[in-house]
């Protein structure tokens, strides 16, 4: 994998990664963001991607009619520099009339234990992780 970012601001950069879209990152004070995430924010969203893309595609494989994933999460920082992630609450939303409890429970063991990168590096750095999910009927 290669990746290449430019500065385009104060404390503005663009990136990308291999031949994917570029994205931005942006580390002013607090309150003076607008218009992208810091770099704390895009590991935490990168991290709800992979886990997300895990448990969509193990949810389709086992034939559950899943017909959206959502996934809110809860992360708490060190107080002092580097100001690392120290916890990450994820809670998934599975909705789908019919989907199995246990199709969910094993997609989500799946992806925090074996297949998520993102999470499995966060993990290995220290950071506890936490799962809940919840079953709601399509909407």
């Amino acid at each position: 994998m290669k990746a290449r970012l430019v500065q385009i601001g104060p404390m503005k950069f663009e990136a990308r990664a291999d031949d994917s879209p570029s994205i931005l990152l942006h580390a002013p004070p607090k309150g003076e963001r607008k218009d992208a995430p810091s770099p704390m924010q895009a590991t935490l969203l990168a991290a709800m991607g992979c886990t997300a893309s895990d448990v969509a595609s193990m949810l389709a494989k086992m034939k559950e009619p899943v017909t959206a994933l959502e996934i809110e999460a809860d992360a708490e920082r060190a107080k002092e520099a580097p100001r690392v992630f120290t916890t990450i609450r994820l809670h998934y939303r599975v909705r789908g009339d019919g989907v199995r409890e246990e199709s969910v429970r094993r997609a989500v063991d799946l992806s925090t234990e074996r297949y998520c990168s993102v999470g499995a590096m966060l993990r290995r750095g220290g950071v506890q992780w936490k799962t809940t999910y919840e079953i709601l009927p399509s909407g």
